[in-house]
């Protein structure tokens, strides 16, 4: 697969605004820079995308290493591991159009969440069906951070960065070796991905210097544009 460098330019700005926006806030890359590489070429997303998300989050986690803390994390890994088979099999015998539309759905149905400010405690039974729901929405579409962000929410902004970013470790690991499995991911999906990296850690970095300066909810309201703008394109692409 060759992409134009004009095209590249494109996926590089997309994801690095995306690994801003999610050293900022916890998530946010894939919410950010899938609609956008989607519209570049569908088939950049979702394996560009989680190979991104997976180094970004190794970054993140050493950034905010004094607050990781994977306590109650646990049930959420046993709801990936499920979450991942159903995941593999969409990616089996969905088409295109049809990730495009589930995607967009995504993305709504997370600036929704976030309008409403929707609220679910983080005990053991919401744990396991976030990380169930994160890896369906993760491996088919890349963007799996709204399920746990939800459940994580009341947590510190800083502790809720350190402990998305371990597990996106995780679970874009798993769902990295799904997509190779089902053929959505290729050498071509790691190059592109590689050529963006200087750019998403210098926005990770910058993000990093900016965090202590910047109020969570400046973020969130620009997001939320950017995300309902995003999804609902991405959203009607899936029926074209």
């Amino acid at each position: 697969m060759e992409l134009s460098y004009e095209q590249l330019i494109m996926v590089v700005l997309a994801l690095g605004l995306g690994a801003f926006v999610q050293s900022l806030i916890g998530f946010g890359l894939a919410i950010v820079g899938a609609p956008i590489l989607m519209l570049i070429d569908p088939s950049l997303v979702p394996a560009t995308v989680t190979l991104v998300t997976l180094c970004l989050a190794i970054v993140n986690t050493w950034q905010y290493r004094g607050q990781l803390s994977l306590r109650g994390l646990g049930w959420a890994f046993v709801g990936r591991i499920p979450g991942t088979f159903v995941a593999g099999g969409l990616l089996l015998y969905l088409s295109i159009n049809a990730l495009e539309i589930i995607m967009g759905l995504a993305v709504l149905l997370a600036v929704v969440a976030s309008v409403f400010k929707l609220s679910v405690e983080p005990n053991n039974k919401n744990m396991f069906w976030a990380g169930f729901a994160a890896a369906v929405m993760g491996t088919t579409t890349s963007i799996g951070g709204p399920p746990m962000a939800l459940v994580l929410q009341k947590m510190d902004i800083v502790k809720l960065r350190a402990n998305l970013a371990g597990y996106f470790i995780f679970s874009c690991t798993i769902s990295l070796a799904v997509q190779g499995m089902t053929g959505y991911f290729e050498l071509w999906h790691a190059n592109v991905a590689l050529l963006s990296l200087p750019v998403v850690f210098i926005a990770s970095w910058l993000a990093l210097k900016v965090a202590p300066l910047v109020r969570a909810e400046w973020v969130r309201y620009g997001l939320l544009v950017l995300c309902s703008f995003a999804g609902v394109t991405t959203f009607l692409r899936g029926f074209s």
